[in-house]
């Protein structure tokens, strides 16, 4: 667009590739003092300026975690390719076999010949807007999950398009209205944490759902069993509401604000499909399920057989299934790790204040005849609160083991 001698020209387009190397933004001046806007020529040159836009000490860390956790970060710049492709080394972003796409070579591709490149791709420079909702439509044809990262109004349907839009705070209006996230703090490593917080969640959210399911499934099991036996019932209505309401109703909550296990963003991203319930969690159930019911149609049955009396039964179930959950509820607190290498006791406090609670009202009502009578249980000796305890640790022990052979044998769940 400048009037500019040959050798005048080479010495800018130098300086150009230098200070592009060195990963300043770059911006040249030109004037011209008449003329129709949209003729592009006659202007004279007066100089280029070079911007560097300091990068977050965070940023480096953050795109290393988030790359080991299976998510692939890309760049998508209307930035000089040198600027680009410095800023990328510099934060950690280009590795070997990567490549890099301008704007005139994706503008030539057929949205087929985008698909196949976009995985290897990691930089994208001197793209125009309407670009980056073909790198996105490209992804999710794919089948990848794609997060846009933008700002502006010409990035709306880039963050429509996307599975989840992410704007930062100072971004225009209509960008915070398309996206589904608004970062406040405008930095890149909100968005790792963001996804570490979602993965601990849902973490959380298999371990109350396997426990709770265990708990129910083990009396379910145990008064259908005595049904189809013709027993009586082993479990009285008060009984099971005093159990999931008042020994173990705490303790399914605060299960669920276990806090971060280590190791959770090595993981790789899960299917959008893939259900609550995995292998590890029905396994746990069944294993859970049958050895808590078998424990107390046992203890049932010989209770009432010594004492032809269903209360006497009754009383000593209702305590197995009260204590049962309190002592195997630590085994849930890691559905990868074992006991000895879970987050300390003390990482989860709220949860051993509502164990002991539980514990404590679990025994409470053999001491107190008003409650006992309500109840309609009577005191157990010391052998067979032995045998309660026993029957806790035992499925204690059935839950790790039961892991550990998931966990072996189902490796990627």
């Amino acid at each position: 667009m400048c009037r500019v001698e040959k050798s005048e020209g080479n010495r800018i387009l130098s300086q150009v590739e230098e200070w592009a190397g060195e990963g300043l933004r770059l911006l040249g001046l030109a004037y011209r003092a008449d003329g129709p806007v949209e003729e592009h020529a006659g202007y004279t040159w007066l100089g280029l300026l070079g911007m560097e836009d300091p990068l977050r000490e965070e940023v480096q860390e953050s795109i290393r975690v988030a790359r080991k956790a299976g998510i692939q970060v890309k760049m998508i710049t209307g930035d000089y390719r040198k600027t680009a492709e410095r800023i990328a080394r510099n934060i950690g972003l280009m590795r070997a076999g990567d490549e890099i796409v301008e704007g005139e070579e994706l503008e030539a591709m057929s949205d087929e010949e985008l698909a196949g490149r976009v995985e290897k791709t990691v930089i994208f420079s001197r793209i125009h807007p309407h670009d980056k909702l073909r790198i996105v439509r490209a992804l999710q044809a794919n089948k990848e999950v794609a997060a846009m990262i933008g700002d502006g109004v010409n990035d709306a349907p880039a963050l429509q398009q996307a599975n989840i839009g992410v704007v930062v705070g100072s971004a225009t209006d209509v960008a915070k209205e398309t996206a589904d996230l608004i970062l406040l703090d405008n930095n890149f490593r909100t968005i790792v944490a963001a996804i570490e917080e979602g993965r601990i969640i849902f973490a959380n959210i298999r371990k109350v759902v396997a426990y709770t399911l265990s708990n129910s499934f083990a009396e379910v099991l145990a008064i259908f069993t005595a049904m189809m036996l013709r027993w009586p019932a082993p479990l009285a209505v008060a009984q099971i509401l005093w159990i999931h309401l008042i020994c173990d109703g705490p303790s399914d909550i605060v299960l669920g604000f276990e806090p971060k296990e280590g190791g959770i963003m090595d993981e790789k991203p899960r299917s959008l499909k893939e259900p609550i319930l995995n292998h590890l969690g029905l396994s746990l159930i069944g294993i859970i399920s049958v050895s808590s019911a078998i424990g107390a149609l046992f203890l049932f049955n010989h209770l009432y057989s010594v004492h032809s009396n269903a209360v006497e039964g009754r009383s000593i179930v209702f305590a197995s299934f009260a204590i049962n959950s309190m002592v195997y509820i630590f085994a849930y607190r890691s559905m990868r790790q074992p006991l000895f290498r879970m987050n300390r006791l003390t990482a989860n406090m709220p949860l051993v204040w509502a164990v002991l609670a539980g514990l404590v009202m679990a025994i409470l009502p053999f001491l107190i005849p008003g409650v006992r009578n309500l109840l309609v249980i009577v005191p157990l000796t010391f052998v067979e609160w032995l045998e309660v305890a026993g029957i806790a640790l035992g499925l204690l022990t059935a839950v790790e083991i039961g892991k550990w052979i998931s966990n072996k044998i189902h490796a990627d769940d």
